[in-house]
């Protein structure tokens, strides 16, 4: 698992919403941190206990700024999710309480990928300024999909998002079948803008 280097400070976040990937059986998503489940609903105390066997919180799950002030109803309060042991700190990912329950969940998506690298950086912003309409905040229904090809030299998956008013991206993530000759490498990454039918209504 990769864990994301980072400064650490207690922190209060607010507002934000969690986004699971749908499974074919309904069953309840979870997220497993050092050999530990835990899942959206799940009571702050069984939270809290699960992950003592592995990690620690921080700031704790009873800090003295919660003890002091505790958040309002309706606000979350996140706790970054950490080794027990390491220096400089490790993060697996944080966990988000509000009213007694977990109520949000994040870790790292690619494990072993520098978030600092600026090709990094620019390919997620390139996908931001694709996904805008304009507005720093909206929201828009968008339809995913994955599918497989095969091109003549290359074999890839594509990741399409559509919107209702034709507009897309479409990720491709492929492997040549030999090394480019100009980088050497084969595996490639590329990312697409769409314009189709608008989807009916």
């Amino acid at each position: 698992m990769r864990k994301q280097r980072m400064t650490l400070l207690g922190f209060m976040l607010f507002g934000a919403c969690l986004v699971l990937p749908q499974t074919g059986d309904r069953r309840q998503p979870v997220f497993v941190f050092g050999g530990k489940q835990l899942y959206v609903g799940m009571s702050k105390q069984e939270a809290a206990a699960s992950l003592s066997a592995c990690c620690k919180l921080s700031p704790s799950a009873e800090s003295e700024v919660e003890k002091k002030q505790p958040a309002p109803e309706g606000v979350m309060v996140g706790h970054f999710i950490l080794p027990k042991e390491g220096s400089p700190p490790l993060v697996f990912g944080a966990v988000y309480f509000s009213g007694g329950k977990v109520v949000r969940l994040t870790r790292p998506l690619a494990e072993e990928v520098d978030t600092s690298n600026d090709d990094v950086v620019g390919f997620a912003r390139a996908i931001k300024r694709s996904l805008s309409t304009g507005a720093n905040d909206s929201e828009a229904s968008v339809r995913v999909s994955v599918r497989h090809e095969r091109m003549s030299n290359a074999e890839s998956d594509v990741v399409s998002l559509s919107f209702p008013d034709g507009r897309g991206i479409e990720l491709h993530i492929g492997t040549l079948d030999k090394p480019d000759a100009q980088t050497g490498k084969r595996d490639f990454a590329s990312l697409d803008e769409t314009l189709e039918p608008a989807r009916a209504k």
